[in-house]
């Protein structure tokens, strides 16, 4: 987090080399002129610089270009591999069985029916939809053999045989009525496992994951032992089943400033994190024992300095707790993990995770702290509003108990009016309603949604929010 003065005279890159510096090498270029912008004069929001906000608009734009780039070269049609499972699948069952029996009876090989169910689901267009037909039946059945993404590459798969567009003319009308364009849908959360070469990009903010909920994990297995660790895999269920980690997110520990030169950022925040009773700290460094106290005994854990905070604990101090709460670490790089060669990647979160904490919100590069700011605002009212913690329908009959209203039907039977609001919720608010299901909104807050709002990234496992009783 930078206010208004240089922190360091040279940027230091996470990664000495890396695959995307042949890849993409704007990327680095972007991220050093980044850095080199916020340690000149940052001016305030009045200042009439002109220069200065042009270099950032820029900045923006370019960070925007390349995160396009990347989901229109190398992933191409297939970005609905990304997404996660619709929360409404099972009204595409029937047309996902549909189209898979018309492409059976008319292809010599087996369809993949959950890949066709995939692709209905998250294809953003009718366009996207039938290019990853129409790929799959050129390699019968079979997706990403041969080079299959990017323009050049894609452009010799849309020169279809008259057999296969044959085929779509008697499949066209099914992709139409169930591919929904331009609509909200409300979706599972996902887990990307990114290789080392490629952490350090903001794949969360590509166009198609804009507004997919998205976390990081170092490894498949960090992923299952998150789960068994906490005891959250249910195991009365005859099937599979994965009951997320719960937060309350009013039992927090702040740390404010410990540096003391973000008055501003002390300012927006000191009087409202005392409103809300919470424990904490504001212009003062914390001793290691206060810092271990808080990390355990609270559930979420929000810092608002430089760096990452582990300036203020070591990390061996980390192996000393049976828990840790849920981090959201507002400070410049806190969310970088620093390569050495072909070692595996270190940094904060990695820390986190590995004591126990559920979700870990940090930053992948450098941020000002009036814009960071900004996304904080936005991700506290969010979890902190008491409507925030509801859907709409649940947040009605919320309210309408609370007014002492209910419906009809169930008052003619002798129920109270909090009896009726359990009854009538969608039972389903737990399912959407995560500590990171706000970060694509918060995102928006800032005055550059893509230099400031992508460093955000979101590592560790989907969390609930949740109010303790």
């Amino acid at each position: 987090m930078v206010e208004n003065k240089a922190v360091a005279s040279e940027w230091h890159c996470p990664w000495n080399s890396s695959v995307i510096d042949d890849v993409v090498p704007s990327y680095r270029i972007i991220l050093e002129a980044n850095f080199a912008s916020l340690t000149k004069h940052v001016p305030s929001e009045t200042d009439p610089q002109f220069k200065w906000w042009s270099c950032r608009k820029i900045l923006d734009s370019q960070l925007n270009d390349l995160l396009k780039t990347m989901e229109d070269e190398w992933i191409g049609p297939w970005g609905c591999l990304f997404l996660g499972e619709r929360l409404d699948v099972e009204s595409l069952e029937n047309l996902a069985t549909k189209l898979s029996n018309c492409l059976k009876s008319q292809c010599d090989f087996e369809q993949n029916d959950n890949l066709i169910k995939v692709i209905l689901s998250g294809a953003p267009s009718v366009v996207h939809a039938e290019a990853c037909i129409s790929q799959s039946l050129l390699y019968k059945g079979f997706f990403g053999r041969g080079g299959c993404c990017g323009e050049q590459r894609f452009r010799a798969f849309t020169d279809r045989s008259e057999e296969i567009a044959s085929i779509f003319a008697s499949v066209h009308s099914l992709v139409l009525e169930a591919v929904c364009e331009d609509m909200p849908i409300d979706r599972q959360p996902v887990i990307l496992v990114l290789d080392n070469d490629v952490q350090m990009l903001s794949w969360e903010s590509m166009p198609i994951l804009k507004n997919q909920e998205v976390y990081r994990m170092p490894s498949l297995l960090s992923i299952l032992q998150k789960f068994d660790r906490s005891h959250y895999c249910s195991k009365n269920s005859s099937a599979f089943e994965v009951n997320f980690p719960c937060v309350d997110p009013l039992h927090a520990y702040y740390l404010l400033n410990p540096s003391g030169d973000l008055d501003y950022t002390q300012q927006q925040f000191e009087g409202w994190f005392q409103k809300q009773k919470w424990e904490g700290k504001a212009g003062n460094i914390p001793t290691v024992e206060e810092m271990l106290l808080a990390l355990e005994n609270h559930d979420l854990y929000l810092y608002f300095g430089h760096g990452s905070g582990m300036q203020y604990l070591q990390a061996d101090s980390f192996g000393k707790l049976d828990r840790c709460a849920a981090a959201f670490l507002m400070g410049c790089c806190s969310g970088s993990l620093w390569q050495s060669g072909s070692y595996a990647p270190r940094g904060a979160p990695l820390h986190y995770l590995f004591a126990g904490s559920p979700t870990v919100i940090a930053n992948l590069w450098e941020v000002t702290d009036k814009d960071i700011d900004r996304f904080a605002k936005a991700m506290l009212d969010s979890w902190t509003q008491n409507s925030a913690l509801y859907c709409k329908k649940c947040a009605r009959v919320a309210e309408d108990s609370k007014d002492g209203k209910a419906l009809l039907p169930l008052r003619r039977r002798g129920c109270k009016a909090k009896e009726i609001a359990e009854n009538e919720k969608c039972g389903r608010c737990e399912e959407k309603l995560r500590l990171a299901s706000f970060i694509s909104q918060a995102r928006g807050a800032c005055r550059f949604p893509t230099i400031i709002g992508a460093a955000v990234v979101c590592y560790g496992v989907p969390t609930i929010l949740k109010r303790k009783q």
